[in-house]
C-alpha cells in the first residue's frame, strides 16, 4: 500500500489523487435492450435485492424519501394542456421560484464524473442524476420563457422549424410530439430541449416536468433528428409510469437543496385514463418445460414477489401474476419464466 501511494504521489497531481479518496467503488453491468427497468441505480439494487435475499441474506431496498415535499405558496401557476393522451398519457409538472443557478456542489459533481458525465449546473446536474437514479427523465424549462403560463403538449405542422440546444435548427416531423408555450415550441417531448426554454444563469424560476410517454413516437423523433440523448433511450423502452410524481417530488427536494427556492405552484399530476398492471397466467408444466428445472411453487412466488409481482392466484395447473410497472418488457408467459430463472 505505500508504494502504491508512493507512485500516485509521484506521477498524479493533486486533483488526481482527491478524485482516488472521493471516488467509490463502480461496477459495470451488460444490459440487454429489453432490460429498461435495470437502466438505473434503483433499478439494478432492486435486482440485486432479490438475488441477494435468494441466498439468505437480509437485505432492505431503500429509497429516498419525499415525505417532506410541500407547496410553499401558489404565486406561479402554470396549466398544462395535453392534446393527445395515447402519446402523453401522463404529464406532471411543477414550479418552483427563488433559484440560484450555480456549479453543484462538490458529492453531486463527483457523482456525475463517476458515471462519466460532465457537470453543467445544480439544476441541470440534479436532473441528470435523478435520471440515473430512478430511470425517468426530467427537464426543466425557465418559466420565465413559458409565454401565457402555460405548457400545451401537442403536434405541429410538419416542416415548422424548431431551434435545438445545439443551436441547430430542426425541420419538425407532424408526428413529433411538442412541449409547447402560448405561442411556440420549447422542446422536443421526451428526447431534446430548445434553445429558448432551457435554463440559463440568470433563471430564477424553473417548471420541473416528469412524464411518460409513448415509446414509439419517441424512438421514431430520437432517429428521425439524430437525437440519440439518455432521456430517449429510457422512454422509447418503456419507464415507470406510476413513479413519475413520486420522482418529480425527489427532483425538487434535491433542486431545493442546491439552488434554494420554494415551491410556487401546485403539482399537476395529468393522468386521465390511469393505467392498469398487465396480469400474465403461466402453466406450471411450460415454466418446467421452458425452464429445464423443477422449481417449487413456494420458491417461484418468492422469487417472483421479490421482484416487485403481485401474486394474484394459484391453482394445480396454473398461477397468475400482475406485472410490476417498472417492467414494461414483460407482456406474456415466457417473460416470466426469464424472470424466475
Amino acid at each position: 500500500k505505500t508504494e502504491f501511494c508512493v507512485l500516485i504521489l509521484i506521477h498524479e497531481d493533486v486533483e488526481s489523487i482527491q478524485w482516488k479518496r472521493l471516488n467509490d467503488e463502480i461496477f459495470e453491468i451488460g444490459l440487454t435492450p429489453n432490460r429498461a427497468d435495470a437502466m438505473s441505480h434503483l433499478g439494478t439494487a432492486r435486482d440485486l435485492r432479490a438475488g441477494l435475499l435468494q441466498t439468505g441474506l437480509k437485505v432492505e431496498l431503500i429509497s429516498p424519501s419525499v415525505s417532506s415535499f410541500r407547496v410553499d405558496k401558489r404565486t406561479l401557476k402554470i396549466d398544462v394542456v395535453v392534446n393527445d393522451n395515447k402519446l402523453a398519457p401522463r404529464y406532471c409538472g411543477v414550479t418552483i421560484s427563488g433559484i440560484t443557478v450555480k456549479p453543484s456542489p462538490t458529492w453531486l459533481q463527483n457523482r456525475l464524473k463517476s458515471i462519466g458525465l460532465h457537470p453543467k449546473n445544480n439544476i441541470v446536474d440534479v436532473t441528470n442524476y435523478v435520471l440515473h437514479e430512478t430511470g425517468q427523465p426530467l427537464h426543466a424549462f425557465d418559466a420565465a420563457a413559458i409565454t401565457g403560463n402555460k405548457v400545451i403538449v401537442k403536434n405541429l405542422a410538419s416542416n415548422t422549424p424548431f431551434i435545438t440546444l445545439d443551436e441547430v435548427e430542426r425541420k419538425l416531423h407532424a408526428d413529433d410530439l411538442m412541449i409547447c408555450n402560448a405561442t411556440e415550441s420549447m422542446c422536443l417531448a421526451g428526447v431534446f430541449g430548445g434553445i429558448k426554454s432551457g435554463v440559463k444563469e440568470n433563471t430564477t424560476s424553473l417548471f420541473l416536468e416528469s412524464a411518460f410517454f409513448e415509446g414509439i413516437s419517441i424512438r421514431k423523433t430520437s432517429f428521425r433528428h439524430g437525437l440519440r440523448t439518455d432521456a430517449a433511450t429510457r422512454f422509447e423502452k418503456g419507464t415507470d409510469i406510476s413513479a413519475t410524481v413520486t420522482v418529480l417530488e425527489r427532483a425538487v427536494q434535491l433542486i431545493q437543496e442546491t439552488a434554494g427556492g420554494q415551491i410556487s405552484g401546485p403539482l399537476i399530476d395529468h393522468y386521465p385514463h390511469p393505467a392498469s398492471k398487465k396480469q400474465v397466467t403461466v402453466k406450471w408444466s411450460f415454466l418446467t418445460r421452458l425452464s429445464g428445472k423443477n422449481y417449487t411453487p413456494t420458491a417461484v412466488k418468492k422469487i417472483l414477489i421479490r421482484l416487485g409481482f403481485d401474486w394474484l392466484k394459484e391453482s394445480a395447473e396454473q398461477f397468475v401474476v400482475a406485472v410490476p410497472y417498472h417492467k414494461t418488457d414483460i407482456s406474456m408467459s415466457a417473460d416470466i419464466v426469464e424472470e424466475i430463472v
